[in-house]
């Protein structure tokens, strides 16, 4: 109990930080997740077989943690994103701006291959190392960099196409 205290302890702000950049900042929603994502860890604790970081395997289990939401959200039909703007200091125009890019980069992220999807939110989102990535996916490293790149590229290409940015 005292270990998994201390595994809480150490890693709750990266997992609620990747669990944000995951809702768009919706942060209610983000701590609600948090305290899910760490519930089911727990509860599967013991299957936890060290092949990566625990700080990798508590950001999948938020990740799939935050799409079993958004299953259930979808199924009653009230997927509804607020635009709240986030607690931190700057200008609103530059705040509202992120997060409808946020927004749009999910919407792309819809239309990827799971494996693909997962190893650009844990990239970009949770900064895990391309490393970790391959072990938790079970591909190689360097699999995972390409496919990571290929994503990128692909993602700047549909934002271009799709919402008009230029990045």
């Amino acid at each position: 109990m005292k270990a998994f205290e201390d595994i809480y302890n150490t890693n709750k702000d990266d997992v609620y930080r990747f669990l944000c950049k995951l809702t768009n900042y919706q942060f209610s929603l983000a701590e609600e997740l948090l305290q899910e994502t760490f519930y089911q860890a727990f509860l599967s604790f013991d299957r936890f077989r060290g092949e990566c970081s625990i700080r990798t395997w508590l950001c999948q289990i938020a990740k799939n943690t935050y799409y079993t939401h958004l299953k259930k959200e979808i199924r009653k039909e009230h997927l509804v994103r607020k635009l709240e703007p986030p607690a931190s200091s700057g200008d609103f125009t530059d705040r509202y701006e992120k997060r409808e890019m946020l927004q749009n980069i999910h919407a792309i992220l819809e239309d990827f291959e799971e494996r693909d999807r997962s190893i650009v939110l844990y990239r970009m989102y949770a900064d895990i190392t391309f490393r970790e990535i391959a072990c938790l996916l079970g591909i190689k490293e360097s699999s995972a960099k390409v496919i990571y790149s290929r994503a990128k590229a692909k993602i700047q290409q549909q934002l271009k196409e799709r919402f008009d940015y230029e990045i």
